[in-house]
């Protein structure tokens, strides 16, 4: 419903735009002047009539491009409508500026007035539901996971098996999860089906429904996802999320293997301004250098204005230790839905 309600405001305010624009158009058409429509009168002073030169539009878009870099800045900076307002005190400027240039008649304004309200639209559209962010890549052994595309078969085909729980299996120690009968090797046989729905939960590795096993070494647990309106065979669901803990990444170092996001090898040591610069945009948490050891982590999320109502919203958990090594990471998506 909710999606609804946010592409009924953008389809109204769409065909109220077009509305005033044609409403301006045939009233300046009709509306004489001194014998003239209004659409031929000049609506400011200006005099100079001839072509701006390229050394006069080179000046006039460097002062736009400069106010709108400051107009960026401010609203990365600051919250609230007042940004608004004064972003536009700093841009308007530089733009009338340029309009006034040249004597200029009413389809000048005209053509004004339908591009604000074009960037307004697409303001408006932005804030209600954005653009859909692109997916990061987790690669696990060299194993590409995109949370909500790769599915389990991908997986398997990969080389990799998954281990599901047996129902009413207790805790079990990282050691023995392959061991103890707490899991039992899925044989791709398209035997077990997800149930419709997007159901997250947030167990442990130890206690979670699925693990992900590659010869013999558990790389850390998965979500999977069939869809919204019917089951799915488990070869068909979506990863929808990935967690691994200090007991598989201790293991993992110990095979030489990698856990690496967006390109950045995690098993390294994470050093802050590297972080920074790989996720940059996409951190919402960074803890202070003399924060305390249960505030050391990275909060990262490539999301948008509509709350994954319109498209997929990703997040990620790096939290690591004194030494700036890895304890544990998770990868969790939430799937655009209402």
């Amino acid at each position: 419903m909710l999606k609804m309600v946010f592409i009924g405001l953008l389809v109204f305010f769409a065909a109220a735009c077009t509305g005033i624009g044609f409403f301006m158009y045939h009233w300046m058409k009709k509306t004489l002047v001194n014998g003239e429509p209004l659409m031929n009168q000049p609506v400011n002073e200006q005099t100079r009539t001839g072509k701006m030169g390229a050394g006069e539009l080179l000046v006039y878009g460097s002062i736009i491009i400069v106010a709108a870099l400051i107009v960026v800045l401010i609203m990365q900076e600051q919250e609230g409508g007042g940004s608004a307002i004064l972003a536009k005190a700093i841009l308007l400027p530089p733009v009338m500026a340029l309009f006034n240039a040249r004597k200029r008649t009413g389809k000048a304004m005209l053509a004004l007035v339908m591009a604000f309200m074009v960037s307004l639209f697409l303001m408006l559209a932005n804030a209600l539901i954005g653009l859909p962010k692109k997916a990061p890549l987790l690669v696990v052994d060299h194993i590409p996971i995109t949370a909500a595309r790769t599915t389990a078969k991908d997986l398997i085909d990969s080389g990799c098996d998954i281990y599901i729980r047996r129902s009413g299996a207790g805790s079990t120690d990282y050691n023995e999860l392959l061991t103890s009968g707490s899991y039992v090797k899925y044989p791709a046989d398209q035997s077990v089906r997800i149930g419709k729905g997007f159901h997250p939960v947030n167990d442990s590795v130890e206690n979670a429904k699925y693990i992900l096993v590659k010869e013999g070494l558990v790389l850390g647990s998965i979500e999977l996802y069939g869809g919204e309106t019917e089951d799915t065979v488990l070869e068909d669901s979506k990863i929808i999320g990935f967690k691994t803990d200090e007991d598989c990444i201790a293991a993992a170092k110990g095979k030489s293997l990698s856990y690496k996001l967006n390109g950045m090898d995690l098993l390294t040591t994470l050093k802050r301004e590297k972080v920074k610069k790989t996720f940059a945009g996409n951190i919402w948490s960074i803890p202070d250098k003399d924060a305390d050891i249960t505030q050391l982590y990275y909060g990262l999320k490539w999301g948008t204005n509509s709350d994954h109502l319109f498209w997929n919203e990703y997040y990620a958990t790096i939290s690591f230790d004194k030494e700036n090594k890895m304890t544990s990471f998770e990868l969790f998506v939430e799937i655009a839905r209402e």
